[in-house]
């Protein structure tokens, strides 16, 4: 009934005069002009109206893609937080939380935008009361099924509540044991999340073919009331047409009657002058007063259909002011909710913009901790090269002395046979001498034992001289030992190091190649991530314990273990 006003009959008024009857038509004809500008007015307010709903519709779609991308930057921050925790960063994983909580109450808010937009779309149609009567079956069941969502809604919000605890928890947890039943559980919260959110997908659907149900149905309403208008403007013209022919019937009758009432007498017998046309009349006003009786019959019935055609017009009027007053209202409450929409529609630029920069800054501080990395590399290269070089010196010195000492062992053995040769020497020379050569033989005994004596002492200071010369070299030779084993655990420990930074530099450029992608990707809706996807589906492959584990579907796998380094020197 879009553009159609409340219908306006022509009421001619059957036993008036011409002039006052042909001035009653000239006031409807302009009647009917001024309701014909009227109704021209409300047709361009009703197309202003159709173009409104059309606004919101395009509005509600733009509102779903800023959804779809919402949720794409929600997959995004869960893949690097999956990536965070493979790098084993605990301060990643706080933020990393705290940003997925963000995202999730602003997904879950778009999602409520959403449900609350297609239940105004429903009560936009649905309030008229010729549409409630044509609603299919389908609409009871949707009419049960949405005041559920607003308590799906808050389930969902306590469920990511929980799952933002849980997060934590895994966190600040140590024991791996206790780390993989928080992993199980978080797995059951994905997948709990994951019906949900296909349940709620299936109302919405459900909602949408409703309301496209609803619309085809008003614009059937709509041809049928352009139809039924139609079909009045013809009746109505047929009754003008038929209104004139009576009237000029009822006044040719009449004008006899005036004719024949003017040759009575006048005076206080003009009643009965009156009466007497009718009663003696000639045989030619006889036929026209036979005509005239069931004229008039007509002419009643015409004027009982006239009061029925101005009740329901009335009916009508008080109709469309009902219908224009309810899309009046309808159209403030869009417009109001196409503010809302536009202001949330800045607000998510705004936070996509917030979030493009901090990814821009994320990847400058990996490129920076990857100069770093490789700045600490070189050093730990530059330092490893010197403690070679010092290790090489070192042997260098330690075998002049390792020859030394040789040679010093040697001659304390030769040294010791020496003396033991000379105490046996000594020994039979006393005990073989005759008694007559007393005295000569003490004098050279004397002699000869001064002699050793010298030489034993010479011998012994030389035998001290050498022990304290083996005794510097055993204990410079056990120092440098112990230099050498602190020089080869230092190699060992620089060398780990050095593995560790190269598998950090790896872990870091394969994690900016993984997040460039998204980060050129975050204009446009991308698909949902490989974590969401596992989580939600429970195939993901059992966690290995490590230090380098990986959660399942994460980008960086298990990385490969470092090369076990032999020592220099064993």
């Amino acid at each position: 009934m879009e553009g159609k006003g409340p219908y306006r009959i022509y009421d001619p008024g059957g036993s008036e005069a011409r002039a006052r009857e042909e001035a009653a038509g000239g006031c409807s004809y302009r009647q009917l002009l001024e309701e014909n500008s009227i109704l021209r007015e409300r047709m361009k307010g009703l197309k202003s109206l159709v173009n409104l709903l059309e606004e919101s519709q395009s509005e509600a779609s733009r509102l779903r893609q800023r959804e779809e991308l919402v949720r794409d930057n929600e997959a995004l921050k869960s893949s690097s937080f999956a990536a965070s925790l493979c790098m084993g960063g605990p301060v990643q994983s706080e933020t990393q939380s705290s940003s997925r909580h963000t995202a999730g109450n602003k997904c879950s808010t778009c999602f409520t935008l959403k449900i609350v937009f297609v239940l105004s779309k429903l009560n936009i149609t649905g309030k008229g009361g010729s549409r409630d009567q044509i609603l299919p079956p389908q609409a009871g069941s949707a009419a049960g099924v949405i005041p559920l969502l607003p308590q799906e809604n808050i389930e969902l919000a306590s469920q990511l509540k929980r799952l933002e605890s849980s997060f934590s928890i895994f966190a600040e947890e140590s024991n791996p044991n206790q780390l993989l039943a928080h992993l199980g559980r978080m797995a059951v919260e994905f997948h709990h999340l994951s019906s949900k959110v296909q349940k709620n997908e299936q109302r919405t659907s459900l909602l949408q073919t409703l309301c496209e149900q609803l619309r085809q149905e008003n614009n059937e309403l709509r041809k049928k009331m352009e139809e039924d208008h139609l079909i009045r403007n013809r009746d109505l013209e047929q009754l003008r047409l038929e209104n004139q022919k009576l009237k000029e019937l009822v006044t040719g009758g009449a004008s006899a009657a005036t004719a024949g009432s003017a040759s009575a007498p006048a005076g206080a017998e003009a009643a009965e002058a009156k009466e007497e046309p009718v009663k003696v009349e000639s045989p030619a006003v006889r036929p026209k007063m036979e005509v005239s009786t069931p004229q008039k019959k007509k002419i009643k019935l015409l004027e009982k259909q006239r009061k029925d055609v101005l009740e329901v017009n009335k009916q009508w009027d008080i109709q469309w002011n009902t219908m224009k007053s309810q899309f009046e209202q309808k159209i403030t409450d869009l417009r109001q909710r196409l503010a809302e929409s536009q202001k949330t529609v800045l607000e998510l630029e705004a936070e996509r913009e917030q979030r493009q920069r901090d990814y821009d800054k994320k990847l400058l501080l990996a490129k920076s901790k990857i100069e770093n990395v490789q700045g600490e590399k070189e050093c730990l290269n530059s330092e490893t090269t010197e403690l070679k070089q010092k290790i090489r010196y070192l042997q260098d010195q330690l075998l002049p002395l390792s020859k030394q000492r040789e040679y010093q062992e040697k001659e304390i053995q030769r040294l010791n046979r020496a003396l033991e040769e000379a105490l046996n020497l000594h020994s039979p020379s006393s005990s073989q001498q005759p008694p007559g050569q007393g005295n000569f033989a003490d004098a050279a005994n004397n002699v000869k034992k001064q002699e050793l004596l010298n030489s034993n002492r010479m011998i012994i200071s030389q035998v001290k001289i050498f022990e304290e010369d083996f005794r510097k070299e055993r204990s410079d030779r056990e120092r440098m030992n112990e230099e050498k084993e602190d020089l080869r655990r230092q190699v060992e420990r620089l060398q780990g190091q050095i593995t560790n930074l190269t598998n950090q530099v790896r872990r870091a450029a394969a994690r900016k190649t993984y997040l460039r992608p998204y980060v050129r990707l975050s204009e446009r809706p991308a698909e949902p991530s490989l974590l969401w996807s596992l989580c939600a589906g429970g195939t993901a492959g059992p966690l290995r314990a490590g230090p380098y584990t990986s959660l399942p579907g994460c980008p960086m796998q298990q990385a490969p273990q470092p090369p076990q380094h032999r020592p220099l020197y064993e």
